[in-house]
């Protein structure tokens, strides 16, 4: 009996004295294992993808043409190839991101008109940058209207083309959908904010252009809606004016018709015998190029040809810049100047 139990003491004993050895196994187990997540989770950031929540890199999105582009990472250095798509990028406060610009001839809000203009220009006023000056700035992102990506010796290049080299690039897709509206602007936003994962910011741009938008429309409600004329040029001895195109459906948030938005085209060519049977109650001018505004009103006024129509002999006339109706934040801002300039009464 004295034997047994000295023998039990001494397994006890070995129990004992294995006991930390055990225990710091299973902590070296336990922190291996929480190191190798650690890893992985630094592996995932460094690549640009997330784990858990949010936007997961790669996602790919269909833009101009339905060409797609594949996107990596959070672009670092951007080239925005027009005002209003600059506009975007700062108003989701990405104007430290932008390495170059082009188009800086056009009318900016005040807001945002000192950092625009503070960025190299990479073209002159009247154009875009070639692929080579591109190349040479090294950019990981090019976002602009979709006039900037094509094969033309006027555009930088295709989407596809861009790709290859290794920059992503986006179309903001008011510039080529035919019969775009608001809502598409929001895409825009949406896909910015995907793309530089700062969709709480582009949430609330949205969400401030419904608002204004609404608020709009209920002011105006129940009027008739007002005939408008938008004149950008005269051109082939005939006028220059949007069809199916957002400045049409903008008047049409606004109490307004575009009395040519029946037109298949984004952009038409018009005679004036069109513009004097459509009779328009409101002129829209283009304020934009080297013929200012009032030279294009005096043209109108002193055309004989459209001498009878309600808006000639009212002289009313409305001016806006161009990007005041592409996209951008200032949506809101454009409607409710055309609903101020169709139903005055409502604003009083």
């Amino acid at each position: 009996m004295k034997k047994r139990n000295q023998l039990l003491t001494l397994i006890m004993a070995g129990v004992m004295a294995l006991s930390p050895a055990a225990a710091f196994a299973e902590e070296t187990e336990a922190e291996t294992q929480e190191a190798a997540v650690e890893t992985e989770a630094a592996e995932t950031e460094a690549d640009g993808t997330e784990a858990a929540d949010g936007d997961v890199f790669p996602f790919t999105l269909v833009t101009k043409d339905d060409q797609e582009v594949t996107f990596t990472h959070v672009p670092e250095r951007v080239i925005s190839t027009n005002p209003n798509t600059g506009e975007q990028l700062m108003a989701l406060g990405l104007g430290d991101k932008i390495i170059g610009t082009c188009y800086n001839n056009a009318q900016l809000p005040e807001q945002y008109r000192e950092e625009y203009e503070s960025k190299p220009v990479i073209s002159d006023n009247n154009g875009y940058p070639s692929l080579e000056v591109v190349l040479d700035l090294e950019p990981d992102f090019i976002y602009g209207r979709s006039s900037a990506f094509s094969d033309s010796d006027t555009a930088i290049a295709t989407h596809d083309t861009l790709s290859d080299y290794g920059i992503m690039s986006l179309s903001s897709i008011e510039g080529y959908k035919l019969g775009c509206d608001v809502e598409d602007v929001y895409q825009d936003f949406y896909n910015l904010g995907k793309i530089f994962q700062v969709e709480d910011k582009a949430n609330e741009i949205v969400d401030g252009m419904k608002a204004q938008i609404a608020a709009v429309e209920e002011k105006i409600a129940g009027t008739e809606e007002v005939r408008v004329f938008n004149f950008d040029s005269e051109r082939d001895g005939g006028a220059y004016t949007p069809g199916n195109n957002f400045t049409s459906k903008l008047m049409r948030h606004a109490g307004g018709v575009n009395v040519f938005e029946d037109l298949e085209k984004t952009w038409n060519n018009v005679s004036w015998e069109a513009v004097v049977e459509a009779d328009p109650e409101v002129i829209v001018i283009n304020d934009y190029g080297d013929t200012t505004a009032d030279e294009k009103i005096q043209f109108l006024l002193d055309n004989e040809a459209l001498s009878d129509v309600t808006a000639i002999k009212n002289e009313n006339f409305l001016v806006i810049t161009l990007p005041e109706v592409f996209a951008s934040t200032r949506v809101g801002d454009t409607i409710e100047k055309f609903a101020q300039a169709f139903h005055p009464e409502c604003f009083e």
